[in-house]
């Protein structure tokens, strides 16, 4: 396997991850927030503003694992362009010889 292939494998599990973060956490911080609130040990304000940073938190980590993303599925596109470039000089090279390597009637 190479390493585009390993990266692009990574960023698929990566993004399965968020996936499963973005249904879960919600619901999970909702139901624990509540029974706080209904126990009486924090208020509502104490669960809007835990629950702003913990918003905040995640929000600036995603946003930088999608920059880092962004990024390195720029660099293997390039690359995979860059190769593929090279594959098409290579075609031509081989393509004249054998024409010029052809007899001629």
């Amino acid at each position: 396997m190479t390493d585009d292939q390993i990266n692009i494998d990574k960023i698929e599990a990566q993004v399965a991850i968020w996936d499963t973060f973005a249904r879960v956490v919600p619901i999970v911080f909702l139901v624990f927030a509540l029974g706080l609130v209904c126990l009486g040990i924090i208020d509502y304000t104490q669960a809007f503003w835990a629950a702003l940073g913990v918003f905040a938190v995640t929000a600036v980590t995603w946003w930088f694992w999608t920059i880092y993303t962004i990024r390195l599925l720029v660099r293997t596109l390039h690359r995979a362009s860059k190769n593929l470039g090279e594959v098409r000089e290579e075609f031509k090279r081989v393509s004249k010889e054998v024409h010029d390597t052809k007899p001629t009637k």
